[in-house]
């Protein structure tokens, strides 16, 4: 039978190890939250899991681990003790909750993924450099977004959470400029409380739909917020290769595992064909022209192959067009246009909507 990859059996060991460290310093009402973030993280070595998956778990384990070693100092003031508990416990159960077999598999890797990018932000919470506003702003945003992955009910809710995880990468990625990070905090607070009030059960059938046209209202200008915060990037200017590499990836991270695999068919490697893709992984940088992308097979082989650079970003940019880059692939969709410019200015190939601001 299958292992998982041997770097993400690296990864898996350090979250682990982690988690086992601080939970010899944790409050006592806090160790059964880390003693089942254990149990979670050491259920994703099971060889059916796929790779999306597993780093998603393992990482969101490791940003609990920034959150409990905070919890664990006595420098951190009490009310922000109080958040972190709460963040810790709600993650716990939301993970648990999508870890159940009765979950689809499509749903529980969105979840799992959003889940990954909203605790990223907690290094910054954590930090005493972090302004009080901007704390508490993304706390909000925290702890309504793991309510709503562990009430989600539906395709709409999950959109909403997508867009909400991408503004927690957007926002953790140091690059971002503070402004640009606070003003994209602000919408995201918003949108993050209206969605938690739809998905509240308590919530009456004639206020939920007054909150929808809000909601909706409310995502459109954060789906701005979040490219301009993005694009204020001061960014080096990447390879080819590597900007290819590093959008393929984020792609078959952000994407449903079935429009991937309908959407690659013609590209993938005849060797691959008779047992099917499983799970698209992440692509690595080979040449300018050629990514070597890692997947997962039917029968849980792990696989690698190379992939010819246009076909393959031509074809992603039909999966995610240019209106909705930034709010599915998160800060990784500024690699994503600068593959696209790169294919036009050097082939002439025409990357979907990539470069056609507003496109679709």
């Amino acid at each position: 039978m299958s292992e998982p990859p041997p770097e993400q059996e690296g990864d898996i060991d350090e979250a682990t190890t982690a988690l086992d460290e601080e939970k010899e310093r944790v409050p006592e009402a806090l160790v059964p939250a880390v003693e089942t973030l254990i149990t979670l993280v050491g259920a994703v070595e099971d060889p059916e899991t796929m790779p999306q998956d597993r780093q998603g778990v393992v990482e969101s384990a490791k940003n609990m681990s920034t959150a409990l070693a905070a919890i664990n100092d006595p420098k951190t003031p009490p009310e922000l003790r109080e958040e972190l508990t709460t963040i810790v416990e709600q993650v716990t159960s939301a993970l648990k909750t999508v870890s159940e077999p009765r979950v689809p598999a499509e749903k529980r890797s969105t979840l799992i993924l959003v889940v990954k990018r909203a605790t990223s932000t907690l290094d910054i919470i954590c930090d005493p450099k972090t302004p009080q506003g901007l704390r508490g702003e993304m706390v909000t945003s925290t702890t309504n977004t793991v309510y709503a992955v562990e009430q989600s009910n539906g395709p709409e809710t999950e959109s909403t959470l997508m867009l909400l995880g991408s503004s927690a990468d957007i926002m953790h990625d140091s690059k971002t400029p503070s402004r640009e990070r606070e003003q994209l905090s602000d919408i995201t607070q918003l949108v993050s409380s209206l969605l938690r009030k739809i998905s509240d059960p308590g919530t009456s059938q004639e206020e939920r739909s007054e909150t929808a046209k809000e909601l909706d209202e409310k995502s459109a200008r954060m789906k701005k917020e979040q490219e301009r915060a993005a694009s204020a990037q001061e960014r080096p200017k990447e390879s080819l290769g590597k900007a290819a590499a590093f959008c393929s990836s984020a792609v078959f991270e952000s994407v449903p595992e079935s429009d991937l695999v309908h959407g690659l068919k013609e590209l993938v490697p005849a060797q691959w064909e008779e047992e099917g893709v499983k799970d698209f992984w992440k692509a690595e940088e080979k040449s300018n022209d050629t990514l070597d992308v890692l997947a997962q097979l039917r029968n849980n082989e792990h696989t690698h192959g190379p992939f010819k650079v246009v076909p393959l970003i031509t074809e992603l940019a039909e999966l995610v067009p240019h209106d909705r880059l930034f709010g599915t692939l998160g800060a990784a969709a500024l690699s994503c246009e600068q593959t696209a410019t790169y294919l036009e200015e050097r082939f002439g190939v025409m990357v979907g909507s990539w470069l056609t601001k507003g496109g679709g």
